[in-house]
């Protein structure tokens, strides 16, 4: 019967694959201010950077971002003030420095972060993704962060006796945002998303958020996803919505799609160390452009072209 059903769930209609294949534009339309959104990727790998440029065009307000670590596309969406809080375990410009957009906001006031470690996060997105209200974790038992004095609010975790061995252990409240982001490599036009290389948290991520939104570098047949069922992270079952894009994470890099720019990331580093740089950048290549596609432009193809992955080589 579980057979059946899956079968069902994951073989569309037509009219049902045109609706699941939606431009970037449209994808960011559907997140209202206030909205909530866990954040895939991790590092410089699968960064959804795109999305964050265009929530920054559409001039949204007031998200919240879950994520266990990035670093340009939350640089981009502090410093614009797309999101104005953050649950998440770090946020830097790995190899390059701090987080400058997002250190300025946080001393101005206008962005709030709750900081768990790279495990806790993982485990309140496991959490949501089997609806359940909290998970156990042993580790923060080590750290200051079980100290209230170093937290805000009385929800972000609690320290109990265990019922079977009255051993003391903490309890992480289980995320469900409104909204999962999550860039993978391929992806079919049911929606059987492919992820090569480093996962992170995003398949715990993609099934805790109430819709999932997958951008992807490229549309493949469904034979392929068959050839290689194994590469399919994220079944179609959990996609509400697909948006096909090239170069998605620039400046950073996709696992045997393209590798990061590194000459484009220390220009991005330099320039928002002031907010007068930062606003330069912003006006330039975000604001200043129509969409993704402008951007690239702005980037140029050529350099583009030299970050391309020599297969099967990875970079």
């Amino acid at each position: 019967m579980a057979s059946i059903i899956m079968l069902k769930v994951c073989q569309l209609t037509e009219a049902e694959v045109m609706d699941k294949i939606i431009t970037l534009k449209e994808a960011a339309k559907m997140v209202p201010d206030g909205s909530s959104l866990f954040w895939g990727g991790f590092g410089y790998q699968r960064a959804p950077i795109a999305f964050a440029a265009e929530l920054a065009r559409q001039k949204k307000r007031n998200l919240t971002i879950h994520t266990c670590g990035s670093e340009v596309d939350l640089e981009i969406m502090a410093g614009a003030g797309v999101a104005s809080r953050f649950e998440i375990a770090f946020v830097a410009i790995e190899a390059l420095g701090l987080a400058y957009n997002m250190r300025r906001r946080v001393a101005e006031g206008k962005v709030q972060v709750e900081d768990y470690s790279n495990l806790a996060m993982a485990m309140r997105f496991l959490g949501g993704a089997l609806n359940v209200p909290f998970m156990p974790i042993r580790s923060l038992m080590g750290t200051d962060i079980v100290n209230k004095s170093r937290y805000l609010g009385d929800k972000k975790l609690k320290v109990i006796d265990c019922p079977f061995t009255g051993e003391k252990i903490c309890l992480v409240p289980s995320l469900q945002p409104d909204f999962s982001i999550v860039h993978v490599q391929r992806v079919d036009s049911n929606g059987n998303a492919q992820i090569d290389g480093i996962i992170g948290e995003d398949i715990e991520g993609s099934r805790c958020g109430k819709k999932l939104i997958v951008l992807a570098e490229e549309l493949i047949h469904e034979d392929e996803i068959r050839f290689r069922p194994d590469q399919t992270k994220i079944p179609a079952m959990y996609v509400d919505h697909v948006v096909i894009l090239p170069f998605t994470a620039h400046p950073m890099q996709c696992h045997n799609y393209y590798d990061y720019d590194l000459e484009h990331l220390m220009m991005f580093h330099k320039l928002s160390r002031t907010e007068e740089g930062w606003n330069e950048y912003l006006e330039n290549y975000i604001l200043g452009v129509d969409d993704h596609y402008g951007y690239l432009d702005k980037v140029g193809w050529d350099r583009l072209m030299s970050l391309r992955a020599k297969k099967p080589l990875g970079y």
